[in-house]
């Protein structure tokens, strides 16, 4: 049963942002586009097509995310500052040269999407002015001449050949070759393994993945152009992957190491280079390239994948199931190469695993790093706190990426391969595609997915004609059913239904939406995430107010009592006509109050500046830190905006502001007393000028404030606090950084406040003095 529509003269923040109008009818191109030819026809065909984005066209969810990235996002971009660092090297920042490509890549396919002319102008003249910034040897780079080949500057040409590659083969218009070449032809005179020629593993960073990821462009330069000297420097930077000083990718990999040891384990850098590695594999078909991205594919899946499809924090691969909620998680950029992978993997395998893997990223990961009404991405994207939406691309790397991510779901949503036609993602759209014998075939997708589980499919052909419909019935899905009979499981991992198809014939697709209630292990435990079918949700503290409850108040109860109802979301959280949020049974931490709260899901949670969390804790989890649902403070505002009492030791604040303290401390306060036997400290981070307690002046004290009364009673003192000065040297000082310090008292104290207080340290700057905090926690025990 469809949820009720909202009340009547309440207009919804789709509303308010896209109008009222349906938003993805078909493009305003007047023919359908047909690539421009490659010269060099790969050894590998795809098993599942790429479409062109003109073919299909989505109106639910997904569509109106990708109608907001091109007409909030692309289309408005200011491609001056796209420019600038081209027009006026060097640019404002290392890697400021890599944006103007980003763009062309996401802005034409977006093009192609909608057919904008206004769009479409403002590409040709963003890609004929790129071309004009070229110098005269062929760089297009935003260094200064003394400064090339340093740092990102291949990365830079990378998505420049990227960018316009992409422009060339949609639009039609070769006039970027000659750039194109001249940048290719630099690199092969510039970088190679023969006397007197730079080392590219030298020529950037992250043991050389950041430069040899340019492998991806040059193999679709090689068969866009057939010349074959960009073969050969492809090959190049194969073997230099496995140089004494390289990143070793492929070797490792088919060794059976983790990506976390292979490089340095950059997550964003690894990825792109792993993308370059499958387009050549498409090129030549040499198998162990394949092998060794399926073992990444593999390990990462199993190993280090967010329950809502990041994949890495502080932009590294880090060893298997250790996943803080928080430390810059779930960079934007990684999201998207990762997206990139899977789309590059279900081309060339078929296999709807891959599939899987993409509607969880695009639909939790990828759109919950988007701002809904398009205009703003997030750069770290974390299991709980703030989306920090941001539209500047200074030191943002990844509001260039997000772009890329959403333009690309249409080239893989609906499509087609040998057998028929195959639905990978839900969302309400037409699909005009053509089989490979040259039969046209359209589809009429109708769903309110994912706030419902049904989809209708209607078939649309000139004459009768026998293909495959194949389904992705995704791997979350334990109950589901298909009409007509008839339908079979293949070992690609599609539902199919190969019959001969008539216009007007109906599929229907049933799956059973539900909750799912995941316990949390490692740096969860105690905690528990809830989804309801592909979406991940997250509570949202600006949905709690109503309930009077802060966010670090909520609770589960036990797993078994776990109930979900969808309801409509509200007008100003409905970002698309289907919005919904999610009704639980909820508690306080010690099981004192139970009330209603509502879920949304992730991709719309903290949409309005407000905190929000994916994992919750579990009501009764025994010796369960009692400071959870308190509220944190600390002497001084500080400099470092983490989190003292999340249990997340990694999330760490600071007191720092540039002056000098004679004191600091770190508190947290509750709204009903607590007893406890243990009050524990964890230190944050030592820093150059200060971070730690000295206690030369006196030991940390603990202090509680109890129930009826105003003033702080000091109970205790961090005995096991190592001894410092205000200015102790840099090597004491990481022997005992991230420890913990405990007070056990003798007899249980109960308190509606406690706080840590001792002397701030400088370092090796005295006109000032900070301390730092990772986590403030109590214990019954």
């Amino acid at each position: 049963m469809r949820p009720p529509p909202h009340p009547r003269g309440a207009r919804t923040l789709f509303q308010r942002v896209y109008g009222v109008v349906a938003l993805c009818g078909a493009s305003t191109l007047a023919q359908p586009l047909t690539l421009t030819p490659e010269q060099a026809p790969p050894a590998v065909a795809d098993k599942q097509d790429a479409q062109t984005p003109d073919r299909v066209h989505l109106s639910g969810w997904l569509g109106s995310r990708i109608e907001a990235n091109a007409t909030n996002r692309l289309e408005i971009l200011d491609t001056d500052r796209l420019l600038e660092g081209y027009r006026h090297r060097p640019g404002r920042q290392a890697w400021d040269g890599e944006h103007v490509g980003k763009w062309l890549h996401a802005a034409t396919l977006a093009w192609a999407y909608t057919g904008d002319a206004a769009l479409r102008a403002k590409l040709d003249e963003t890609a004929a002015e790129l071309c004009r910034c070229q110098l005269a040897d062929g760089y297009l780079g935003t260094y200064l001449d003394r400064d090339r080949w340093t740092e990102w500057d291949v990365w830079a040409h990378k998505y420049n050949l990227i960018g316009l590659v992409t422009y060339m083969r949609y639009t039609g218009d070769l006039s970027p070759m000659p750039t194109c070449r001249r940048m290719a032809d630099l690199l092969c005179d510039t970088f190679g393994d023969a006397p007197g020629m730079r080392d590219i593993i030298a020529a950037g960073h992250h043991v050389g993945m950041a430069p040899t990821s340019v492998l991806e462009p040059m193999a679709l330069l090689y068969r866009l152009t057939g010349e074959p000297r960009y073969l050969e420097f492809c090959r190049y930077i194969l073997r230099a992957w496995e140089q004494p000083n390289g990143p070793h990718i492929v070797s490792r990999l088919l060794a059976g190491d983790g990506v976390d040891k292979v490089g340095n384990g950059k997550a964003y850098e690894m990825l792109s280079c792993l993308n370059g590695a499958l387009e050549f594999y498409r090129t030549t078909g040499e198998q162990p390239l394949l092998d060794a991205t399926l073992a990444a594919w593999r390990d990462i899946v199993a190993n280090r994948l967010y329950i809502t499809g990041a994949s890495s924090y502080c932009e590294l691969f880090h060893e298997a199931d250790d996943f803080p909620n928080n430390n810059n998680v779930g960079e934007t950029c990684v999201t998207v190469t990762w997206l990139q992978l899977n789309a590059q993997l279900l081309r060339l395998t078929g296999e709807a695993r891959f599939a899987d893997q993409l509607e969880h990223v695009a639909l939790n990961q990828l759109l919950g790093a988007q701002q809904p009404d398009g205009s703003a991405w997030g750069y770290y994207v974390q299991m709980e706190g703030k989306k920090p939406y941001s539209a500047a691309l200074d030191g943002h790397c990844c509001l260039s990426s997000g772009p890329r991510g959403i333009a690309l779901i249409p080239t893989f949503a609906v499509t087609t391969d040998g057998d028929g036609v195959v639905v990978n993602l839900f969302d309400p759209g037409v699909s005009h595609l053509t089989l490979r014998d040259g039969t046209p075939v359209t589809l009429e997708i109708d769903t309110r997915y994912p706030a419902e589980g049904q989809v209708r499919i209607v078939v649309r052909v000139a004459g009768p004609h026998e293909f495959a419909l194949k389904v992705r019935v995704p791997d979350w899905c334990t109950h589901s059913s298909i009409t007509p009979e008839g339908a079979t499981q293949g070992p690609d991992g599609y539902t199919a239904l190969r019959r001969v198809w008539t216009s007007g014939d109906a599929v229907e697709l049933h799956m059973q939406l539900s909750p799912r209630i995941v316990l949390g292990d490692h740096l969860n435990r105690g905690r528990a995430a809830l989804c309801y079918g592909p979406l991940v949700l997250a509570a949202d503290e600006g949905l709690l107010a109503s309930v009077h409850e802060p966010l670090n108040a909520l609770a589960l109860p036990e797993e078994d009592a776990v109930s979900v109802s969808p309801a409509p979301a509200p007008p100003d959280r409905s970002t698309w006509p289907g919005a919904q949020v999610f009704r639980i049974a909820a508690t306080t931490r010690d099981g004192a109050q139970a009330f209603t709260a509502e879920l949304v899901p992730f991709a719309d949670a903290g949409m309005a500046g407000d905190d929000y969390r994916v994992w919750i804790p579990l009501a009764g989890e025994p010796n369960a830190n009692l400071l959870l649902a308190g509220v944190e403070s600390r002497s001084r505002e500080g400099n470092v905006a983490g989190s003292i009492n999340d249990d997340d030791l990694r999330s760490i604040v600071t007191t720092f502001d540039g002056n000098i303290a004679e004191e600091d401390w770190f508190a947290v306060t509750l709204a009903h007393p607590v007893t406890a036997r243990r009050v524990t400290f964890t230190h944050g981070k030592n820093f150059h000028d200060g971070g730690w307690f000295d206690t030369s002046r006196g030991r940390s004290r603990v202090q509680i404030r109890r129930p009826g009364a105003g003033d702080w009673t000091t109970i205790g003192e961090l005995e096991d606090y190592p001894p410092t000065t205000a200015a102790v040297g840099q090597h004491d000082r990481l022997t005992w950084s991230d420890r913990q310090f405990t007070l056990r008292l003798e007899e249980p104290a109960t308190f509606t406040a406690v706080r840590v207080v001792g002397t701030p340290s400088y370092g090796d700057n005295p006109s000032q003095a900070f301390s730092s905090c990772a986590e403030l926690q109590a214990f019954p025990d």
